[in-house]
């Protein structure tokens, strides 16, 4: 027994919105997109191994846009998909935003594991490998009491054996290795199987190589010279048909030659003076029980989480005191526990979807500096609850009501005058409607209310020298989101056809931008309103796949506080303005070939206030091919371009000073080639 997706202890995939098939669900190719097709003549059916990602976007009512990618990069993954981008140039930086609010401000988790750990400023706090992701639940915005954070989030699944192994298949295994020009090389190794029918196990170890890569102007990007590892292992009990039980582990090490702000591109003037020995590494424990009582399915998460960023600076010097550096740990761990149960009931003629849970969080942060704690540890607390119930009142009109109470503590050690140990609560509430005019057309629209604890400051920095404000308000405020979807089949000239419209505004009081939390302490900056839209189209016709999306984003002060960064007016720091994407893909069955071109356009951000914010606008387009020989059985060979016209760039979720040139530049061009043997 394997429950459904939708049952992910943070997202709900509400399987009565409308199901729409995207047929023509585009492959996008970032140079090396990867499936690998076995065909077995069984009993006469076709069976397909696939090994890539599943992408849904719930928030898009397009609840199977299915893109199946290898990345190498997070930024290859998901930034082509509307409303969403990845900052940061490097696997140590990479950091999501969605409509332009940061990691922090999102409820992302991998395996159920909350992912909230604040390290460091300058680098991100999400570290993942995409090579071993199978799906990826994206909430764009939050319209849902179940979700937690202020801009909804992300939930990342990774793969296990169940979905790997063929039909009748015992054992399998996976090896793979690929080349990139600019300028790294990797592999990895997978085993899985299913030795009886109540236990099975997935092991998976990756490698890559990482050399300091060229920008599109041909400058070398010093400080991103380094080796990735990444462990994980999955272990399944299903020991009768209602139960199943999965331990997994994960270790995920990153070192290298680094530059300590990472974020921070090579204008920076102290950049090469900054670069040391840096490890940066993630350890997961997480134990998920899935309970199907028929009416009723319950997923269930125990987990810990713990991020060590380390620089070693023994044996260089402070330049104006001649004192040797010391060997600095910053230290965030997270334990929690959650549950969501979705019981499935009538009421006379009415129809319920109830959904309801819990989630109990603790953090901590800590700095060491040669082995001793500098300061006091930071620690936080947090308890919710809530529940949600999608009634159809009357056939195809479903309205869902929820509710969800939030008890935060927080104790954030700063200075004399500088330190926070208070709580903060709230109940929230949500409200969804959701219409399905015809077969082919679905209207919605939501009002859900927001709320946020300060986040722990990073944990790198020493807290006795952070000045947080005592009176530090929790973050509050309501997202409006209405949008309509579209989806038929063997219409005009197409195969398949889905579209889909999604305006939204989101109202944030007292926001605190986390960015700086670390350095400059915790305080509330004002009020923010974010605006804007997102859309798609997909087409198929025959073997010819297209997909196209559009989002805007414009994010303003409408109030600040007295001592704020921020003027009235000014956008947010990561705000990323207008985008469109892409993907084209052609498949040409008789040579087991498929072709793929995805171009991505971000335009120029200019903001009236201040005068000098400004962000480059950008173009990027990527070419692949995929081979999959019928003479090797398993075998497949994907090579490619990315970044065809060896264009300069950085995403405007990634550090951008264009005053003082401190940009982020992302890799020139690479050719990439990549090849897999299943069996």
């Amino acid at each position: 027994m394997k429950l459904p997706r939708h049952l992910n202890p943070i997202f709900t995939m509400k399987p009565l919105s409308l199901f729409v098939t995207i047929l023509c669900s585009t492959v996008s190719f970032t140079a090396s997109a990867e499936i690998i097709e076995e065909k077995e003549n069984k009993d006469t059916d076709e069976v397909m191994q696939v090994w890539g990602t599943e992408i849904v976007n719930d928030n898009s009512l397009l609840k199977n846009d299915i893109e199946l990618k290898q990345a190498d990069h997070l930024s290859d993954l998901l930034r082509d998909e509307a409303g969403v981008d990845v900052g940061g140039s490097h696997a140590l930086n990479q950091s999501i935003n969605i409509r332009g609010l940061s990691e922090l401000d999102l409820d992302i988790t991998i395996d159920g594991v909350d992912q909230s750990n604040n390290v460091f400023h300058h680098v991100g706090n999400l570290l993942i490998n995409p090579d071993i992701l199978q799906a990826v639940d994206l909430q764009v915005g939050k319209n849902s009491v179940i979700n937690g954070g202020l801009g909804g989030g992300v939930a990342f699944e990774t793969k296990d054996a169940d979905d790997l192994l063929k039909p009748g298949q015992k054992y399998g295994a996976r090896i793979y290795g690929d080349y990139g020009s600019n300028d790294y090389e990797g592999g990895s190794a997978t085993v899985y199987g299913r030795p009886t029918e109540q236990l099975d196990f997935l092991v998976y170890y990756n490698y890559l190589d990482r050399h300091n890569p060229d920008d599109g102007d041909g400058n070398e990007q010093l400080g991103q010279d380094g080796t990735l590892q990444d462990v994980l292992t999955k272990f399944g009990w299903q020991p009768n048909e209602i139960n199943r039980l999965e331990l997994s582990y994960e270790y995920y090490h990153d070192k290298g030659d680094y530059t300590q702000k990472s974020n921070m591109g090579m204008g920076w003037a102290g950049h090469d003076s900054n670069i040391y020995p840096i490890k940066y590494t993630r350890e997961s424990w997480a134990l998920n029980h899935e309970l199907d009582l028929g009416h009723t399915q319950i997923h269930s998460t125990a987990y810990s989480n713990n991020m060590d960023y380390n620089t070693d600076k023994v044996g260089f010097y402070n330049p104006n005191t001649g004192e040797e550096l010391t060997n600095e740990h910053g230290i965030t761990q997270t334990w929690g526990v959650k549950s969501l149960a979705e019981t499935h009931l009538e009421t006379g003629s009415v129809w319920h979807e109830l959904r309801y849970g819990f989630e109990v969080t603790t953090q901590s942060a800590k700095k060491k500096s040669n082995g001793e704690t500098v300061g006091k540890k930071d620690t936080s607390d947090s308890y919710s609850v809530y529940v949600e119930d999608e009634i159809e009142i009357v056939q195809d009109l479903f309205i869902t009501p929820g509710v969800r109470y939030d008890y935060y503590k927080l104790n954030a050690n700063g200075s004399v005058d500088g330190s926070i140990d208070k709580s903060f609560d709230d109940t929230s509430f949500g409200l969804a409607a959701k219409y399905l005019l015809t077969q082919e057309w679905t209207v919605k629209a939501s009002a859900t209310e927001l709320f946020k604890g300060p986040a722990l400051p990073g944990s790198f920095l020493e807290n006795e020298t952070v000045n947080h404000d005592e009176n530090v308000k929790a973050e509050t405020g309501v997202n409006y989101e209405a949008g309509i979807a579209y989806e038929s089949i063997n219409i005009a000239w197409f195969d398949a056809v889905g579209a889909y419209v999604n305006g939204f505004q989101t109202n944030i009081d007292d926001f605190i931008d986390d960015t700086y939390t670390g350095k400059y302490g915790l305080k509330n900056e004002g009020d923010v309103r974010i605006r804007g839209v997102e859309s798609a189209i997909n087409l198929q016709k025959n073997d010819f796949s297209g997909r196209l999306t559009y989002s805007h984003s414009d994010s303003k002060f409408t109030s600040v506080t007295a001592d704020s960064r921020y003027v009235d007016g000014q956008a947010i720091s990561g705000e990323v303005g207008d985008s469109f994407s892409l993907n084209l893909g052609y498949v040409i069955p008789n040579a087991n070939l498929t072709f793929g071109w995805t171009s991505l356009v971000t335009l120029d951000l200019n903001k009236d206030v201040p005068e000098d914010t400004a962000k480059d606008g950008y173009d990027v387009h990527n070419i692949s091919a995929r081979w999959t020989p019928e003479s090797i059985d398993g075998f497949m060979v994907t090579a490619g371009v990315e970044n065809i016209f060896d264009e300069e760039y950085a995403s405007h979720a990634s550090y951008d000073n264009s005053t003082n040139d401190y940009t982020d530049y992302e890799p020139g061009r690479n050719y990439k080639v990549s090849l897999a043997y299943v069996f």
